[in-house]
């Protein structure tokens, strides 16, 4: 990955490259790659792009990418490692952000679970869908629809921007997705080679990713979820 990882507007932003970061970074990223999706050359959205490291790899896949996010010393940070990608501050749990328009690609990774009314985002977020949407969120290992409400350190550059989070089961995501006018919704058949996809993971987070779309998918990597 491209982007100076010595210079930091504050020790807030720093967070990110925290090796636990680090380590889930590069998992999530080497897995995003190996499911092969059409991603080259499409406009994306990175809604709660932190400090962009996950921006970063749409860019190099020939995207135009838009970087939104919450609090303007992440948005800062963004800008001082990626000066050749555009960024902006913008709170996602309203709908202000939809006035940035339309996208091919709604990327949703390490958000979701940092909200307090998760639904209410995906329907927003499906306005402002043109082909897919990409979640990686922590869950709560259920085959209940269900969503804890947790709290949060709004102080935490990586945590809620408002304090509040949420844990959703599996089957909540996949029925907000598809409530909200996605027609498909897939999971990778394999997951990132990290405990947190696993049922092992520290803190007892347990991670998940979501792939909805408009028209469906011919991919092998992926599962539809009935």
């Amino acid at each position: 990955m491209g982007g100076s990882r010595m210079s930091y507007v504050n020790d807030k932003t720093m967070v990110f490259d925290d090796p636990h970061y680090n380590a889930i970074t590069a998992a999530r990223l080497g897995h995003l790659a190996s499911l092969q999706l059409p991603i080259y050359g499409k406009s994306v959205v990175d809604l709660g792009c932190g400090i962009g490291r996950l921006s970063e790899f749409f860019a190099l896949h020939g995207c135009n990418v838009l970087g939104l996010d919450g609090r303007e010393d992440n948005i800062a940070q963004f800008r001082s490692f990626y000066p050749h990608l555009r960024a902006e501050v913008a709170d996602l749990e309203g709908e202000d952000w939809l006035n940035y328009g339309k996208f091919d690609i709604v990327f949703c990774y390490g958000l979701l679970y940092h909200l307090a009314d998760p639904f209410r985002f995906i329907r927003n977020a499906y306005q402002a869908c043109g082909e897919m949407m990409l979640i990686e969120t922590c869950i709560t290992p259920s085959s209940e629809m269900i969503c804890k409400l947790v709290a949060e350190n709004s102080l935490d550059n990586s945590q809620a921007l408002h304090a509040v989070g949420n844990r959703p089961s599996p089957s909540y995501v996949a029925f907000c997705l598809k409530r909200s006018g996605f027609a498909h919704v897939y999971t990778p058949i394999h997951k990132p080679m990290h405990s947190q996809f696993h049922g092992e993971g520290q803190w007892g987070l347990i991670r998940d990713i979501f792939i909805a779309t408009k028209t469906p998918l011919a991919n092998d990597k992926l599962s539809l979820i009935e």
